[in-house]
């Protein structure tokens, strides 16, 4: 079950580091609704994300840990927490990309835009219907509401966000609101991403600095492998 969270987790995190613009700090609310009474604790979380320039930074907390991700335009750390378990990985910009490009073949997801719109957090949003086909040819549909006046750099044309999961296809901009479903081990989840605030006052360098220290660490190829396994066991594999 915490596997599955975590899972759940890191993919939103690749959906929410993606952005490139001067000094914005993004602060959203996670929530995973269909989760057993005894785990509901767990789907409630909540997301940092600090951009300067081609430094990022997300700090994720819920009551399961916490995630920090950093990308200081070289190299990307990240560290997990988990009940006092702690583990990282760090991959360069070039390990990076090149996985992004090994997955340029895969069908990309299709964005539909909408007429509606909404305001979030002082942004005018549109909303947009992102259609993706796994791996086993089964249909999912996230519905996302995404503001134009943050943007996406040139370098994610590809749709991949750096590090990441998931992929938003040619989505324009930066999503302060999604709603998509999972099913995963009997289990039919609801996840809710909500922005409260976005800011545009300075960020300090200091913010992306971190430290390994007491962490586990992997390499990136390691990583990989230990989430294709993760993905596995959520989906009821061995």
């Amino acid at each position: 079950m915490k596997k599955i969270i975590t899972t759940v987790a890191l993919s939103l995190f690749a959906a929410s580091f993606c952005i490139a613009q001067d000094n914005v700090t993004v602060k959203m609310n996670v929530k995973v609704e269909g989760l057993p009474p005894e785990y509901a604790g767990f789907g409630e979380q909540e997301i940092v994300n600090y951009i300067k320039g081609d430094k990022h930074k997300s700090e994720m907390s819920s009551m399961m840990g916490s995630n920090i991700t950093v990308f200081d335009g070289k190299k990307l750390t990240a560290l997990n927490e988990q009940m006092g378990n702690k583990s990282g990985y760090t991959a360069t910009k070039e390990e990076i990309e090149a996985d992004n490009k090994s997955k340029e073949k895969d069908p990309k997801p299709k964005v539909e835009y909408t007429t509606e719109k909404k305001t979030i957090a002082g942004y005018e949003c549109t909303k947009a219907i992102i259609t993706s086909v796994g791996k086993d040819k089964k249909e999912s549909k996230m519905t996302v509401w995404v503001t134009d006046k943050i943007k996406t750099p040139e370098t994610g044309k590809s749709g991949k966000s750096r590090g990441g999961m998931m992929d938003l296809g040619d989505l324009k901009g930066y999503p302060l609101e999604m709603e998509m479903s999972q099913s995963q081990q009997g289990m039919d989840m609801k996840i809710l991403v909500t922005t409260s605030e976005v800011s545009t006052a300075n960020i300090d360098d200091s913010i992306f600095n971190v430290s390994t220290e007491g962490y586990k660490m992997r390499s990136y190829a390691e990583q990989k492998a230990e989430m294709k396994k993760m993905e596995a066991e959520a989906k009821g594999g061995k």
